[in-house]
């Protein structure tokens, strides 16, 4: 058997496999940013309001956030409503909002991200 043809055994034979590999990594990568959480959060008066959701357009009820001060205090926490809203005060030094839907699911935004209205 030649080199050459043997080389092609070799290579038809082992696409298959890299075929369902190549396919597996494309579907769970898919899969890992189908279901990803967003927060969007707004500033009105003295109060910071902010909505979760998942990419899929469900919601994110009764999930536990936490706002947290840059010197790692925490500032506010308690759970999103059955609307997927949240509120509390706004906090009079620097902070981040964690929203937790479990692994793979925690969405943090920065006061600096918090819109202004």
């Amino acid at each position: 058997m030649s080199a050459s043809r043997l080389m092609s055994f070799r290579l038809s034979s082992s696409s298959p496999s890299l075929l369902v590999l190549a396919s597996v990594f494309i579907l769970s990568s898919q899969l890992s940013h189908a279901h990803s959480i967003n927060l969007d959060c707004s500033q009105v008066q003295q109060e910071v309001q902010c909505k979760g959701g998942f990419s899929d357009g469900s919601g994110t009820s009764n999930l536990p956030y936490v706002v947290i001060s840059y010197n790692d205090d925490v500032l506010a926490q308690g759970h999103s409503s059955e609307q997927s809203t949240f509120t509390f005060p706004l906090p009079e030094q620097d902070y981040y909002i964690l929203l937790d839907a479990g692994p793979g699911h925690v969405v943090e935004l920065d006061m600096q991200d918090v819109a202004k209205n």
